[in-house]
């Protein structure tokens, strides 16, 4: 949804233009004039759970080359979309927009560098509710200056002019709908920073409906972060987690509510900052992998990068304590960096906590090198994009094949899920289930003893 609600920058059009620009001289007198659009569905997992889209747009585009000054060239557009959306359970919401660009100038700058201005008119993006209520609408003025190099796509914004209420600029359009079509998940999503809990991190602390303080225990999931979410544990750092992964869909209503897993998500701070990466500095790929060894090497010692499997080991050990979760059934999972101090804690602490876990995208081979076959002592479905420049996809592939070995060949304690057409990502479509992986249920299926 996030590209969709983005249509307004009209990235057909500018598409048209640019080949325009390049295959047009500047001496044309008469206008190039380009009709395109229909009806469209899919499928979209957007918000954390699928919705089945309904589609139809339509884009007039006009080009022209300036007849006073070579090398100027003009397009105007109008466009219009409307999408209807349904989730599964029959609710609905309707996303439309339109909107007129009149006259954008490309203007070179010598080669094949051209520079823009903009003037967006209309109404971006409007959302109705089922009866056709209007809950969202944008309206009002946009004026962008950028360039761009034709020749490898190289952006550049040079600054933006924003007149009319445009409530949807700056709102995760998924957290708009979710009184629309998603669960009430974030009614349930509580920040714990650091200092207010006598944990060692600050963290997102989700309670299921079905959770109680005394009397029938529940299933706890553990989740931690990748490096672009860590901060200082504040109540305004910890947003970062609500960026991506498990307490995004929680925080986006994307989260079953009848799943009965408490989910505490937890903040890595790096105290005090400063991670020596140089020796890995220059590298043309992998240079995660590369640090997360540098972390391993160092034997976590502070600063660390990457959440270290003593934080893991102490939280866990926090949460059993005061939460009323079933301490054979703790699961742990992690992203990225939390993937790399999920395998470390499994290396170091083996069964003695959890009982399954999900690294997603994370470094396993230090690991593997410590404990060997000790990793298989934990149930393990690890997940990686085949095309990661970031961090090795060996990393999860390698680990997993010897653990599968371990265990005499894969099975459902040993997992291995590699995403063909994805780089240094995969969480959300693990933790969304979007391409057909329930890890849920598969956690759910193991306890420890």
């Amino acid at each position: 949804m996030r590209t969709r609600t983005r249509r307004w920058l009209s990235a057909g059009a500018l598409a048209l233009m640019l080949l325009t620009i390049g295959a047009a001289p500047a001496s044309a007198t008469i206008s190039e004039r380009f009709k395109f659009g229909g009806q469209y569905d899919d499928v979209r997992w957007d918000c954390g759970y699928p919705m089945t889209v309904a589609g139809v747009d339509s884009h007039n585009v006009v080009i022209r080359a300036d007849k006073k000054l070579d090398g100027n060239v003009f397009y105007s557009e109008e466009y219009r979309f409307r999408e209807v959306w349904t989730a599964a359970d029959g609710r609905s919401f309707t996303l439309g927009a339109n909107a007129i660009f009149k006259n954008v100038k490309a203007k070179s700058l010598g080669g094949s560098l051209y520079q823009f201005t903009n003037n967006q008119a209309g109404q971006p993006i409007t959302i109705t509710d089922s009866s056709g209520t209007v809950v969202y609408r944008d309206r009002g003025n946009i004026s962008f200056d950028f360039t761009i190099d034709i020749a490898d796509g190289t952006f550049n914004p040079l600054g933006a002019k924003v007149s009319g209420p445009h409530p949807l600029l700056d709102l995760e359009v998924c957290k708009a709908v979710a009184p629309l079509t998603g669960s009430h998940s974030a009614d349930h999503l509580t920040p714990r920073p650091l200092g207010s809990t006598a944990a060692g991190m600050g963290y997102f602390e989700y309670l299921p409906p079905s959770y109680s303080d005394a009397g029938t225990t529940s299933p706890l999931l553990v989740a931690f972060n990748g490096y672009g979410e860590n901060g200082d544990g504040s109540a305004e750092a910890l947003n970062n987690l609500l960026r991506t992964g498990i307490p995004r869909f929680i925080d986006l209503g994307g989260w079953p509510t009848d799943r009965p897993l408490v989910v505490l998500a937890a903040q890595h701070v790096e105290d005090p900052p400063g991670f020596d990466f140089t020796p890995c500095d220059g590298l043309p790929i992998w240079g995660g992998s590369c640090n997360m060894e540098l972390q391993h090497d160092r034997n976590h010692a502070s600063p660390a990068w990457c959440t270290t499997p003593d934080e893991i080991h102490d939280f866990i050990s926090y949460a059993v304590a005061n939460y009323n979760v079933d301490p054979t059934r703790v699961y742990v999972t992690g992203l990225s960096c939390g993937a790399f101090g999920t395998w470390e804690y499994l290396a170091k602490y083996g069964n003695e906590q959890v009982a399954a876990a999900v690294p997603i995208a994370g470094e396993g081979r230090p690991a593997w090198a410590t404990a060997g076959c000790g990793l298989d002592s934990v149930p393990l479905w690890a997940f990686h994009g085949e095309l990661d420049d970031l961090v090795n996809p060996q990393g999860s592939i390698e680990t997993m094949n010897h653990v599968a070995d371990c265990l005499g060949g894969p099975n459902e304690r040993a997992k291995l899920r590699v995403y063909p057409d994805l780089m240094h990502d995969g969480w959300d479509q693990a933790y969304s289930g979007s391409l057909g992986d329930d890890i849920y249920t598969w956690m759910l299926g193991f306890s420890n003893p």
